[in-house]
């Protein structure tokens, strides 16, 4: 862990020294689900001062770590449940670790409320049978690797020392023994409390109730912002459309998952961004967002649409629907009715920012207490809003988090290792290159158009979670390759997700050099089907892997070649001609040679050949699912080698 931050009794400011010499200790490894470790974070409060650096491990619990450690805590001591599945703590540590690793969300509560739900038909059914019976059936259900099985005991536990006559709760070791004695031999007014205390909301006597209070309410509003899948209806291009956002690759590096969206103009890609952000904004964000909520409802389309309508009278939908569904099993619904008015089933989330393609940026630096929250998000809707410069916000940043802050941006506008951002007092913000101090006013249009969107997004991650590494949300950027140089547009999505690591980034583009940085199955491609509908490409190769020219004539952008299109015309013409009399072939294979996209020796141009007819044949089908084309393609090749080889011998 680095820069870490504290939560009870000292400043939340980081701490960049803690605790990178850990790293390799044993003792200090806690496995935890991929969830709670993303809250977590950096977070690790203390009740002491921070030991100095590279104190040895053993000696490091002198600093009273908040954080409850399964290891060498007893989790009872300091949590309870309620048969509703709500985590509460029965002190400051409980409370905290609760807090910080969020384990009231709402995925959880549910889960957690479906097992003590069967545990009490399980208990009622055990009842009445021999010890020996019992124990093998509590054993087998509180198995190590089943899930929630620690809430189940501590829930289990409150109640039998609550009803039995024990003072202190069981030893691990005697915990299957104990229940299952408890409950061959307990009497039936004893067994009954038992139960009724397990139905019952157990609060600890030493909890009050507004604790419990409390945890309901942050089950109701808990939610983490990474979106696992969105689906829209009647939205405006869409009829309904379905896009999935996990990707394995993602989840086997542990990093914050990042989606692209290719497609045609007109397809839908900057609608999809628009839906994403009404989807995901909380109600206060989104009614300051001025705009005609009623076009967002789906017009018909095509011919067959509008003589429906026509005979229908029908004026196309009646509602808009979104609903996105996050990692953690959470969900927000948007329906937008005819009118513009909006119901929903959402609440505030991390942070949402959005970045429209026509985005405008403040030539004069704003004041950055002044700078309102949709400032940064209602570019996606209104490309005439300008976006506000937050230079004055960086220039007033103390001297802990300017560095980093600074780090940063460098990543983000490739700076070399000479290369500085600094701060004057005579001259505010300056760009140092090549050993000249340069303004910010003096940066070219794509120089200033990346920082101003960048430095944005920092303001935004910096004010809502105190440092870069730990700050998460969701980012919007429409045609992110907008006023960037080809060099920034092959570095600038790695850079983005290095500088904000567990904040996720959701873009679009036209152009391949922006797929660097992204990895297999984080690339979607939108098209229309045969009734003109939206779908998704399927089957698409691994794009990590592929050149940028590779990209242009694969599946992602669609170009036959990247060949001059008349030259590309007359060897499409060549191919598909039967009789090959548009040109004599010993006149044209010296300019068929000079575009061959595999080499010119008998068994590459007998590839040539089967590879260019297949493609010319089928790039134009209404298949979607181009590892199939690609198959064909692969297994046509084969059978052309195998033949010519047969030929030859």
């Amino acid at each position: 862990m680095l820069n870490a931050k504290n939560r009870l009794g000292y400043s939340a400011t980081p701490s960049p020294d803690h605790y990178a010499w850990y790293a390799y200790e044993w003792a200090n490894l806690v496995l935890a689900c991929s969830v709670c470790a993303r809250y977590k974070s950096s977070q690790f409060p203390t009740q002491h001062e921070r030991v100095a650096p590279f104190t040895p491990l053993a000696l490091a619990d002198q600093e009273r770590p908040v954080l409850i450690d399964p290891s060498n805590d007893q989790p009872f001591e300091h949590l309870a449940f309620t048969v509703e599945g709500i985590c509460l703590g029965k002190n400051d540590r409980g409370k905290e670790t609760i807090d910080v690793l969020k384990l009231n969300r709402s995925e959880l509560v549910g889960r957690r409320a479906a097992i003590f739900s069967e545990w009490v038909v399980f208990f009622e059914k055990l009842r009445g049978k021999d010890y020996a019976l019992i124990l093998s059936e509590i054993e087998n259900r509180l198995d190590d690797r089943r899930a929630h099985v620690g809430a189940a005991r501590i829930w289990i536990s409150d109640s039998l020392l609550a009803t039995s006559e024990r003072s202190t709760p069981p030893r691990e070791a005697e915990f299957f023994s104990e229940l299952a004695g408890f409950i061959s031999l307990c009497n039936p007014p004893m067994w009954r409390r038992f139960i009724d205390h397990l139905k019952g909301e157990h609060v600890p006597r030493r909890m009050l109730r507004s604790d419990l209070v409390d945890a309901v309410g942050e089950v109701q509003t808990t939610k983490f912002a990474r979106i696992r899948s969105i689906d829209v209806k009647h939205f405006k291009g869409f009829k309904r459309f379905t896009l999935d956002f996990s990707s394995r690759s993602v989840a086997e590096q542990g990093i914050a998952p990042a989606v692209v969206l290719l497609g045609e103009n007109s397809v839908g890609k900057s609608s999809l961004l628009q839906a994403i952000a009404l989807g995901t904004m909380g109600r206060h964000l989104r009614s300051q967002v001025k705009t005609d909520f009623d076009a967002f409802l789906r017009k018909p389309q095509g011919r067959a649409d509008q003589v429906w309508q026509q005979l229908s009278g029908n004026k196309g939908a009646t509602q808009a629907s979104i609903r996105i569904e996050f990692d953690d099993g959470s969900f927000n619904e948007v329906h937008i009715l005819r009118g513009g008015e909006i119901h929903d089933v959402s609440f505030e989330n991390a942070l949402v920012l959005g970045y429209g393609a026509h985005r405008q940026f403040s030539e004069q630096p704003t004041n950055y207490k002044n700078i309102k929250p949709v400032s940064s998000i209602v570019s996606l809707f209104n490309k005439q809003r300008v976006l506000p410069h937050s230079a004055d916000w960086l220039e007033s940043l103390d001297e802990k988090i300017f560095p980093t802050v600074a780090r940063a941006l460098r990543e983000i506008l490739n700076l070399t290792d000479e290369d500085e951002i600094i701060r004057t007092e005579r001259s505010g913000l300056m760009i140092s290159k090549h050993g000249e101090d340069i303004p910010l006013s003096r940066l070219s249009d794509g120089y200033r158009s990346l920082f101003a969107m960048a430095l944005d997004i920092i303001r935004n991650m910096v004010k809502r979670w105190g440092d870069l590494e730990s700050s998460r949300g969701i980012v919007l950027i429409d045609e992110i390759e907008i006023h960037l140089h080809p060099r920034w547009k092959m570095q600038v999505v790695g850079a983005l997700r290095r500088a904000l690591p567990q904040v996720q980034f959701i873009f679009t583009t036209h152009d391949p050099l922006c797929l660097r940085g992204m990895l297999d199955g984080e690339v979607h491609v939108l098209v229309r089907d045969e009734d003109r509908a939206v779908v998704e490409m399927t089957g698409l190769p691994d794009v990590s892997a592929m050149r940028a020219e590779q990209l242009l004539t694969s599946e992602y952008f669609g170009l036959a070649s990247t060949a001059e299109p008349e030259t590309l015309r007359r060897i499409d013409q060549l191919l598909l001609s039967e009789s090959r009399s548009l040109e004599p072939q010993e006149q044209f294979s010296e300019r068929l040679d000079a575009f061959s996209m595999i080499g010119d020796t008998p068994e590459r141009q007998v590839v040539n050949e089967a590879l260019r007819r297949h493609i010319v044949e089928q790039f134009h089908s209404n298949r979607l699912d181009r590892a199939e084309v690609r198959e064909e393609s692969v297994r046509l090749i084969l059978e052309t080698l195998r033949e010519a080889g047969e030929a030859g011998q």
